[in-house]
């Protein structure tokens, strides 16, 4: 089967990461050939890559007749029997029709766009933008829930200690005698620099906490970093390229993320966490995991009221640790992975 997936320091590598999860899946535990077909980004095929798999790129002349003529090329020639795409691209919607003609089993991942209509399973998250979708025509199978969010194979079992740890600590407030450990995560590349963003809102409050920011191999602000570290009050400890995110967030008592697969991983951890988002639509998504109360979204990161609410960081972090508003202990558990490769075996 091919996988179509991107990731670039510009757009971020949340597609290929949840991407390689379900591909690590179907070969793993069914047997299944998958391979990669991406048009972006040198980081992300290394990525991939660096798994295992086979990435196919286009050959000179091939972007010129389409992304559609393109992948029916590769499908014919490798003679593969399903696609799956994780994809925000112009890819047209003829092209995957007559794919899907052709008897290649056709999955979705997350997508608004009108391709979704023409996939045989078609899964999301529970966010509102799914159910306000005109799915008149879709004769597939639909999967919307918690339950077929794709994280990494690591969550799975540091959920489950998660919930446990958490389970025995309902208890915790900011002010209490154990030093709080804030986690800041702004994907693999960042390109809002939103990290220097919540680091200059965090210099602002007073306490004893101990602070970890993440940044990821595309990441593009790294002069501005250092430049703002050397002057900085507080000691900062900074990870780069971490491969085991699940252990490094099982450390964390908070979370401030920008909103995308990372946030997924945080709730899975039952780590509250405070979102930043990329983009209007982002916040939309996000809504649904405050509904949850895995965390608080401060809104699309360019709107007035998502910079003031930065500055009132100190009392957001009081509100996720008041008991009252303890977050939702049961609704990602990481197995999503699991879930979704099995669904697409019976299928396939």
């Amino acid at each position: 089967m091919l996988i179509r997936c991107d990731g670039a320091p510009e757009i971020g590598f949340g597609h290929v990461v949840r991407c390689l999860a379900l591909a690590d899946e179907l070969r793993d535990s069914h047997g299944c050939q998958v391979d990669f077909a991406m048009l972006r980004g040198p980081q992300g095929f290394a990525q991939v890559q660096a798994q295992g798999y086979a990435v196919y790129q286009p050959a000179d002349g091939a972007e010129v007749l389409g992304e559609g003529h393109w992948l029916q090329e590769l499908i014919t020639s490798n003679q593969h029997q399903a696609l799956i795409l994780d994809v925000r691209t112009d890819l047209a919607n003829a092209a995957v029709q007559s794919i899907r003609a052709s008897g290649v089993l056709i999955v979705t991942i997350d997508d608004p766009s009108e391709r979704r209509l023409l996939a045989d399973l078609a899964f999301y998250p529970p966010v509102p933008q799914v159910e306000r979708l005109d799915w008149t025509g879709f004769t597939g199978q639909r999967y919307v829930g918690w339950d077929w969010v794709l994280l990494g194979p690591q969550f799975a079992e540091a959920a489950r200690r998660a919930r446990a740890r958490r389970a025995q600590s309902l208890t915790w407030a900011p002010y209490d005698d154990r030093q709080l450990t804030l986690l800041v995560t702004m994907g693999g590349s960042d390109p809002a620099g939103l990290t220097l963003m919540a680091l200059e809102a965090i210099e602002k409050i007073d306490g004893d906490f101990r602070v970890l920011v993440v940044i990821g191999g595309g990441f593009v602000h790294d002069a501005a970093l250092a430049e703002w570290l050397a002057s900085a009050k507080r000691t900062y400890h900074v990870r780069r390229d971490v491969t085991d995110m699940a252990s490094l967030m099982a450390e964390a008592d908070l979370g401030i993320a920008a909103f995308g697969v990372t946030a997924y991983e945080l709730a899975a951890m039952n780590v509250p966490a405070i979102y930043l988002c990329l983009s209007d639509d982002h916040a939309e998504s996000a809504s649904a995991l405050m509904k949850q109360r895995f965390g608080v979204s401060f809104g699309y990161y360019k709107n007035k009221s998502a910079k003031s609410a930065l500055m009132s960081i100190a009392e957001t972090i009081a509100f996720l640790y008041n008991a009252e508003n303890d977050i939702n202990k049961a609704a990602v558990d990481g197995l999503g992975a699991v879930r979704i490769a099995r669904i697409i075996g019976e299928a396939y």
